[in-house]
């Protein structure tokens, strides 16, 4: 799968003045219920757990970008076959020219092997949780009781 390219960062700044930007986000969890989380280096929800999640490129399908998401941000090979919609939430940060993003979030059962790892550029670390921990996001939260009380 080729990476579309990304907006030279002047181009994003400029987008984000005006627009909201389209963003996935993925609860990759175990049969046990245990999912991943992350904890981010970069805004918005810097320092913070998170759920994996990116912007979608232009050209890419939904497929697409969750499997580029979960190979990108925790080194998973992704099967959409089984992938479950949650829900979606408008973010408004404080942060970068007041950026908004519609997220779009999924969710897909891992295999027991498939073992994350982090994307340093994006995360300190990750964890495996079976219960929401207290630091974690807002939209991240919303999809986490979204997905779990169904």
């Amino acid at each position: 799968m080729n990476t579309p390219p990304l907006a030279p960062r002047k181009t994003f700044e400029e987008i984000l003045k005006f627009m909201p930007i389209p963003t996935f986000d993925l609860i990759l969890y175990y049969s046990d219920k245990s999912f991943i989380l992350v904890k981010r280096t970069i805004e918005p929800y810097k320092n913070v757990l998170a759920l994996p999640g990116l912007r979608m490129l232009k050209s890419e399908s939904i497929n697409d970008t969750l499997k580029r998401i979960a190979k990108q941000e925790v080194g998973i090979l992704l099967d959409t076959s089984n992938k479950q919609y949650v829900g979606q939430y408008v973010g408004n940060f404080k942060t970068e020219h007041n950026r908004q993003d519609i997220s779009t979030c999924y969710a897909v059962e891992l295999v027991k092997n498939q073992k994350p790892t982090s994307n340093y550029d994006h995360f300190s670390n990750f964890v495996i949780s079976k219960k929401i921990p207290h630091n974690v996001g807002a939209m991240y939260r919303y999809y986490l009781k979204e997905f779990f009380s169904n």
